[in-house]
């Protein structure tokens, strides 16, 4: 099937055997797709995009205003100036399928750019799993404009095994909900002018917009039937993270929720909500069934967010969800959206099947056996008068004495003492240095992640999902001056430090295949990643865009195995 489908400015055809295709009102997020396990799809890419940038960017001269309010808590410039560079940016893409198994030249590669008038064509094999996928905008160090502005949509991969469940599949009961933060213009008397602005501050460099939007919409309400409802969630927004709480008259209404899904598909079997609520960074997502069975038609419930910015984990419990609003947390609204009951046929409550998946067993001890193993450390380096460098570090062991600038990782044993010491030096920092990473194409792989900031990064890797197999807690001393441009200084102790009162525990909901992972201060997560589908060139990177856009990315290159012994 053949289907053309224009949204605003963006227009794009594919070739989809047993496809359908969502619009919704206005042009966020983009159409909605859907493509079958097994069913090859090819995109063309229109870039028909006019004119410059429809977002003013601005840097405001100070972190609050006159009263003392963040000013990334209020609309309009608070006093920047729009940036001339940004408002003069023509419409260049890129289109990357996030959670795809796309084939190295379709994946999005930062610089594989097409002007406005160009065009690429992209086939997607669609091998994969049945999940919630989005595509979105993947333009080099311009991001974090490219997708405030909208260049973003969702990508729904379906399969009979999914099929077989009973669950609700597509409008009205299955509803796709794309969550990101926008800030607007205002106008001389308050009024909002719904002018996009991308504004930051001279202490935070990320844009935490104040307004909460879904499908485009802020604070909207969606009508239900009493019913069960699957909802698949996504955090789109640039940086924000997102903790969901679900509150009633009574207060929080989490036991309402069944996760049965994350980033890679189905999970093996249905799990609760943690307990503070569903915690989304930028790019992960959740497949959740919502039970609103027993409510009678007038009823209400509110999805707030209880996730203060920058986020660093620190817990907040869902008792207190309605006193969320944290003006130095940059929460000035904590409302995300509102369920409304209205009168359906008679109350029908969906068995959440007991087991739902079969393919997404994480791997054994012995199928770890002799994995090669890497180590990549979050780095932000301090800069004067400007945004602060954020990095991920390649390390590469050395032995005891070596005089590089090194991490050294203390894993103390049962009376204190250092009992394993294991010393890195730093191989590669920057998007464009030397490709240090080359997988084998087959072959289970450990990575270790190594948080040496204050905040939490949300970590993609392009291509196969991944299992993460630990969160470990951690002690950072970075002596002064230990970071640099190419070098890394700090000592890291394993172990929980006394001001630490995170649990540095991996939630039942990331047990899952997950494409993208939190990595919160100190901490180092552990994941297992095997590559089996493509070879060529791929990235990984933070997904917050601000971050990524500061050369929080590193390339990757999938090698068949063949290769191996040409290779220097």
């Amino acid at each position: 099937m053949r289907v053309r489908i224009r949204t605003g400015s963006h227009r794009f055809h594919r070739d989809l055997p047993q496809s359908r295709v969502w619009t919704y009102d206005g042009s966020v997020p983009g159409p909605t797709i859907e493509a079958e396990r097994g069913h090859p799809v090819r995109v063309e890419w229109r870039n028909e995009l006019a004119g410059t940038l429809p977002v003013t960017v601005t840097l405001a001269p100070t972190e609050t205003d006159g009263d003392g309010v963040p000013v990334q808590c209020l609309p309009g410039l608070s006093g920047g100036v729009p940036d001339a560079d940004a408002a003069s940016l023509p419409g260049l893409s890129v289109v990357h399928l996030h959670g795809g198994l796309t084939a190295a030249p379709y994946d999005g590669w930062a610089e594989n750019i097409f002007a406005p008038g160009q065009h690429a064509v992209a086939d997607y094999a669609m091998g994969q799993r049945a999940a919630l996928l989005w595509y979105h905008d993947h333009v080099m160090s311009v991001t974090r404009f490219t997708v405030y502005a909208g260049l973003a949509g969702l990508w729904i991969v379906r399969d009979q095994q999914e099929r077989d469940l009973g669950l609700p599949d597509g409008p009205p009961f299955e509803v796709p909900l794309l969550l990101q933060d926008r800030n607007f213009g205002q106008e001389l008397q308050g009024r909002l002018t719904g002018e996009l602005v991308h504004k930051t501050d001279p202490g935070t460099m990320e844009a935490f917009a104040p307004f909460t939007t879904v499908n485009g919409k802020v604070w909207p309400i969606l009508d239900v039937q009493p019913t069960t409802y699957r909802l698949r969630v996504i955090n789109g927004s640039n940086a924000r993270t997102f903790r969901l709480v679900l509150l009633g008259d009574g207060g929080p209404q989490l036991d309402r929720i069944a996760q049965i899904g994350t980033d890679g598909g189905l999970l093996r079997a249905p799990v609760a909500v943690p307990p503070q609520g569903l915690v989304l960074s930028s790019a992960e997502r959740a497949d959740l069934l919502i039970d609103f069975s027993d409510l009678a038609p007038g009823s209400q419930l509110t999805l707030v967010n209880t996730a203060s910015a920058p986020f660093k984990g620190t817990p907040f419990p869902a008792e207190r969800a309605r006193q969320a609003a944290n003006l130095e947390g940059l929460l000035a609204y904590p409302d995300v959206m509102r369920f409304r009951v209205v009168p359906g046929p008679s109350p029908r409550r969906l068995a959440t099947p007991g087991q739902l998946a079969t393919d997404a067993a994480p791997p054994t001890a012995g199928d770890l056996d002799g994995a090669v193993r890497r180590a990549v450390a979050l780095v932000e380096q301090e800069l004067d008068q400007v945004p602060n460098m954020l990095t991920m570090r390649e390390l590469a062991e050395v032995p005891d004495g070596d005089p590089s600038e090194l991490i050294t990782v203390v894993d103390p044993d049962a009376n204190g003492q250092a009992g394993t010491v294991t010393r890195y030096r730093t191989v590669a920092c920057h998007f464009e240095d030397t490709v240090t990473f080359f997988p084998m194409l087959g072959h289970w792989e450990v990575w270790q992640l190594i948080n040496l900031t204050g905040d939490t990064h949300p970590i993609h890797i392009h291509l196969d999902p991944f299992h993460v197999l630990a969160r470990r807690a951690i002690t950072v001393t970075v002596p002064e001056g230990g970071i640099t441009d190419t070098t890394t200084s700090a000592l890291v102790r394993l172990g929980r430090s006394p001001d630490d009162d995170l649990e540095h525990a991996v939630d039942a909901n990331e047990r899952g295949l997950k494409d993208t992972v939190r990595v919160n201060p100190n901490e180092i997560v552990e994941l297992a990643v095997r590559f089996e589908a493509f070879s060529g060139r791929y990235m990984y990177h933070c997904h917050i865009l601000e971050h990524e856009d500061r050369d929080m990315m590193r390339p990757i290159v999938v090698m068949p195995e063949q290769l191996e012994p040409f290779m220097t």
